[in-house]
């Protein structure tokens, strides 16, 4: 009997669930010695839920009936996958109830004979080089087989950039080791949100022998990330209601300010995040000697956003829609938010599980939530406090948004706020921060794009205690005139860490901090993104922030002297951190605790900013440069394949017949190899050649902003001290 190719289009999503999700999927999906291979279907979302497999008709109508596929043969390479073309981007087409009327349709899907842009099948471009698909057949003599496939879904597919709101720009998919070696395996030009909902593409499916003569099954996730926010409360004596959220972060005009009754996110991205525009597929590792790299034949994605229209500085989430309580917390309809965690109230439309589509980010930044609410007291009193301006900020570790991987962000309104209880509080300096109701960003990522395993990961770091007799827990203010400050850390064995250990040098410490209203978020930030170096004792964070060492700590402690009727509290040696207040002048500072595990890891970044304007960046900070005609020295240096240097910064160069060259600063974030073609320039170049804000900018130059990310652990303690 004769053996043919067909194939079986099976959709996943990965989505939000938890732990006690049961574990589904545990076929190997490169089907390596199962019969039949496994299925990957969709993973539903929510918590809890069973998860359900999509395949059939079902599976095709997400694909739009169609989807390319690149399948090569071989025997695997080392570094590369299998190098003979067998279907050379192949449009493969799906009919219901055609299965067996011919011999390369098994499933519904039919490759033979179909000529992508002509009639049915005029919307998907051509990115064949073949003049016709033909029939293939399994080839015995060879080891396997690998395939790679995407579809538009029910979008228009055509060869580069789209130029409709209902097109998606495609280019043909690279195979062997140009695939293997290259930055981009293939491209989408994508116009919007609803395209890239469209958007479907595939890992790398290897295929062995044992397997030939089953339908080949790929398993499909969307090109998309998902997110969703909550809010619930934890106000003693108050439920809150008219949560009216910010569309802009940095002001305190309460009244004239942009605002929306949809959940709105702020990127501190100066460009915003982005709605359309390119996105590049590449496959960091391949290759059987790669077989233990986590992202082993997996899809990865870079996102360039477009450069008309491309990002927006806030992203809606919807409205806030389960309201599952009254005023007095009974679980009920009403017009309040939760008040536990289990009760969060979401925004967005249930029946999509609150989840709203946007463009995987790379390349992250922090993400501010700013709101006003309405306080009700519960006491039957009816009385209403409005608060106005409140903030919390989410730091860039828990911003990067990856394909097909689900976010979500939950943020609690407790009794220690940074919101003010006037709207003209912050314009005339009275009250300014008095209210004692603050956020607490709680983030939970739901990953998993292979719909094997799903789990939810919550913020984890070491809990921070302070004390001071006398001080009145219902505010975030410490009094100077009264005792001693002392700060105790409790590590994952539920035992205070040592504050002065071999970790670090300076692993318990002490900052002023340049503003008043930062947050924890913000410190950490500053803390893991900082325009100073790693060992030097103050910080510049790249967001502004500024952390000024303070020697009014004590790291050698023995007890707390000022305990309960002041009866001293016995504490082991090293175990606590005294803060001397009277020392401190009034402000804002922050409890450091870095409890990174040996030594860390650093890298200097430098990122191009725009001068378009005319002048360089802001007033006050430094900004470095480098002339054009330095890159005109330097010849093209990289070859297929060559490793990422983090000591260089890579452009590629692109010449107009023959006279004008432009370069452009490529991103190597995620990638580990690189293409052929480009050139690149020591970083050490770079820092030779520095310049003031606010300085002309020249059009022979290229600038930059320089900053230096590091890997430490930190746990952060924002201190108010007051007079």
């Amino acid at each position: 009997m004769k053996k043919y190719y067909s194939f079986i289009a099976l959709a996943a999503f990965a989505l939000a669930s938890c732990t006690s999700d049961e574990f589904v999927g545990e076929n190997n999906p490169t089907q390596k010695g199962t019969e039949g291979g496994s299925i990957i279907s969709f993973v539903s979302s929510g918590q809890g839920r069973t998860r359900a497999d999509i395949t059939g008709d079902a599976a095709a109508t997400l694909l739009g009936d169609h989807f390319y596929v690149t399948g090569t043969k071989g025997t695997e390479q080392d570094a590369n996958p299998s190098e003979t073309l067998v279907f050379d981007n192949y449009l493969v087409a799906f009919s219901t109830n055609t299965a067996g009327t011919t011999e390369s349709n098994t499933a519904n899907w039919e490759y033979v004979g179909i000529t992508p842009g002509t009639d049915p099948y005029q919307n998907y471009a051509k990115l064949s080089s073949v003049n016709s698909q033909t029939i293939k057949y399994w080839d015995y003599s060879t080891d396997q087989y690998d395939f790679l496939a995407f579809s538009t879904g029910t979008f228009k597919a055509v060869d580069g950039n789209s130029g409709a709101d209902d097109e998606i720009g495609v280019t043909a998919m690279k195979y062997g080791a140009d695939l293997a070696n290259s930055a981009t395996a293939y491209s989408f030009d994508i116009p919007s949100v609803a395209a890239l909902s469209n958007v479907f593409i595939s890992d790398i499916t290897e295929v062995t022998k044992a397997n030939y003569g089953n339908e080949v099954t790929l398993k499909f996730k969307n090109l998309g990330s998902k997110v969703r926010i909550a809010l619930y409360e934890t106000v003693p004596g108050y439920a809150v209601k008219n949560v009216i959220f910010y569309t802009i972060d940095g002001t305190n005009d309460f009244e004239d300010a942009d605002k929306s009754t949809t959940a709105t996110l702020i990127s501190a991205n100066a460009s915003g995040l982005p709605i359309k525009g390119k996105i590049d597929v590449y496959f960091p590792h391949v290759g059987n000697s790669n077989e233990s790299e986590a992202d082993y034949d997996k899809a990865t994605a870079t996102v360039t956003a477009a450069s008309t229209g491309g990002s927006e500085k806030f992203q809606l989430y919807g409205a806030l829609s389960n309201f599952a309580t009254s005023k007095e917390g009974d679980e009920a309809d009403g017009d309040y938010i939760g008040r536990t965690l289990p009760t969060a109230t979401f925004a967005g439309v249930e029946a999509a599980d609150y989840y709203t589509t946007v463009f995987p980010v790379s390349s992250s930044d922090p993400l501010t939530l700013r709101v006003d609410y309405t306080l009700v007291s519960i006491d039957g009193s009816n009385e209403e406090i409005n608060v106005y301006g409140a903030k919390a900020v989410v730091p860039s570790t828990y911003t990067q948004w990856l394909p097909n991987y689900a976010y979500t962000y939950i943020f609690k309104i407790s009794d220690n706020t940074n919101g003010w209880t006037s709207p003209e509080a912050s314009t005339d300096g009275t009250d300014a921060g008095l209210f004692p109701i603050t956020f607490d960003a709680v983030v939970a990522e739901a990953t998993d794009a292979t719909g094997e395993q799903t789990t939810i990961t919550t913020v984890a770091a070491p809990t921070i205690t302070t004390y001071q007799q006398g001080h009145n827990n219902s505010t975030n203010e410490y009094k100077k005139g009264e005792k001693n400050l002392y700060v105790q850390v409790m590590d994952n064995s539920a035992v205070p860490a040592k504050l002065v250990t071999s970790l670090s040098d300076d692993n318990s410490v002490l900052y002023a901090i340049s503003d008043a209203d930062a947050t924890e978020a913000d410190v950490m930030n500053a803390l893991e993104n900082r325009t100073t170096g790693i060992n030097v004792a103050d910080v510049i964070g790249r967001n502004s922030i500024s952390l000024t060492k303070n020697a009014n700590i004590s790291n050698t402690a023995t007890s707390i002297v000022n305990g309960v009727d002041d009866n001293p509290i016995t504490v082991a040696s090293g175990s606590a951190a005294e803060i001397t207040i009277n020392n401190l002048d009034a402000g804002s500072y922050a409890y450091v605790y870095d409890y990174t595990s040996g030594d860390k890891t650093t890298v200097t970044e430098y990122q191009p900013i725009d001068v378009s304007g005319g002048t360089v960046g802001e007033s006050g900070k430094t900004y470095y440069f480098i002339t054009v005609a330095t890159l005109n020295d330097i010849e093209d240096v990289t070859t297929d394949g060559e490793a990422v240097d983090n000591d260089y910064v890579y452009f590629s160069k692109t010449t107009n017949g023959g006279s004008t060259t432009k370069y452009s600063y490529i991103s190597v974030a995620g990638k580990t190899t690189l293409p052929a073609g480009l050139i690149k320039l020591a970083k050490s170049v770079i820092g030779n050649n520095t310049i003031g804000g606010g300085a002309t900018a020249d059009s022979t130059r290229i600038y930059f902003d320089m900053y230096i990310i590091n890997d430490g652990k930190y746990a952060v303690k924002v201190i108010k001290v007051v007079e």
